[in-house]
């Protein structure tokens, strides 16, 4: 019940987004980070998720140095597609050649031989995706790469997708105030044994409670420029989490575990990779082993009909960039 399936790799579904140990968030040391990542690491069999767009590759060089030690008990995964400039501006970048490339340097950088899944990033609607999974399937072929993965897009284009090799998992925002998903995907990925990895599960942090007062933020923090965590659709949506966490005391859950449970009874095949700096926040979310029950789902859903969460995920520019948003 706490695991999915990978190809023929059986792994927890709790997993470890690494993102935020370099960028996006509140600035973490290098010291610090390394540390969480070996603790994690050491105490059983986990799922890392790094990219080489993050920090420019520099996260997947921490990943590879905090795993010198173990690299036995992890699942690897990461991603290309989509790259940071040095001016700091994003480039989504679909072409096959760059690619295999990007994947040979993310090899370097973590120290490894072979990833066990990697994603494309994100769909370049320049290029057909059948041609850029046609470099990871030869990646695969190479002995490179295990496993192919997409992210962020739609069923369609997982169609089209898995005409040129078999996709192993999909990676997508997906938590209570996220849920595009469901729109087809998530039940096309559960038919086809494709694994569903949900990517900010608690809602970078807003729905764990972390985030009440946006003021505390970082000036550099990504979340000041996304509108859900702006201006009225903030504060509204405080309102409802403070519901949700109500219904979560009575059932003895903290709002982190009412997010994860929750995830857990959308189906067998879904699993999150959560990031955080703390070890304490990590305590919380391994505390989610049980999916809520009917019941609770149907008290949760409930409460959604009533209080709405407001405001996008990101701003109009960046839901254009994603697939997932463009098409069924």
């Amino acid at each position: 019940m706490n695991h999915i399936t990978i190809g023929s790799d059986r792994i927890p579904r709790l997993g470890y987004g690494c993102m935020g140990l370099t960028q996006a968030y509140q600035p973490v040391a290098p010291d610090k980070a390394r540390a969480l990542l070996q603790r994690i690491v050491s105490e059983g069999n986990v799922m890392l998720d790094t990219a080489a767009t993050y920090s420019g590759g520099k996260n997947e060089i921490l990943v590879g140095t905090a795993l010198k030690m173990s690299r036995s008990n992890v699942f690897l995964a990461s991603k290309a597609g989509m790259y940071k400039n040095p001016d700091g501006s994003r480039e989504i970048d679909g072409d096959p050649n760059r690619i295999i490339r990007s994947c040979e340097e993310s090899l370097s950088r973590l120290g490894m031989e072979v990833l066990d899944l990697f994603y494309l990033h994100r769909v370049d609607q320049r290029v057909p995706v059948e041609e850029s999974i046609g470099a990871i399937d030869r990646l695969i072929s190479d002995g490179k790469v295990r496993y192919a993965g997409l992210s962020e897009v739609s069923r369609s284009t997982l169609k089209r997708a898995a005409s040129v090799t078999k996709i192993h998992a999909l990676q997508s925002e997906y938590s209570l105030w996220s849920r595009r998903v469901e729109d087809g995907v998530l039940g096309y990925c559960k038919t086809n044994g494709i694994a569903m990895v949900a990517y900010s599960p608690v809602g970078r942090g807003f729905l764990a409670g972390s985030v009440r007062d946006m003021a505390k933020l970082s000036e550099r923090d990504i979340r000041h420029g996304m509108p859900r965590f702006r201006g009225d659709a903030f504060t509204n949506n405080l309102t409802v989490l403070e519901q949700i966490e109500m219904l979560g005391l009575d059932w003895g859950m903290t709002l982190a575990q009412v997010c994860l449970n929750w995830l857990w009874s959308r189906g067998d095949h879904v699993g999150a990779i959560p990031g955080t700096s703390e070890l304490s926040h990590w305590r919380d979310d391994q505390g989610a082993t049980t999916p809520l029950s009917d019941e609770q789902v149907g008290q949760l859903e409930s409460l959604l009909n009533t209080y709405r969460f407001q405001g996008d995920r990101y701003t109009s520019e960046k839901l254009a960039q994603l697939d997932s948003e463009r098409s069924k």
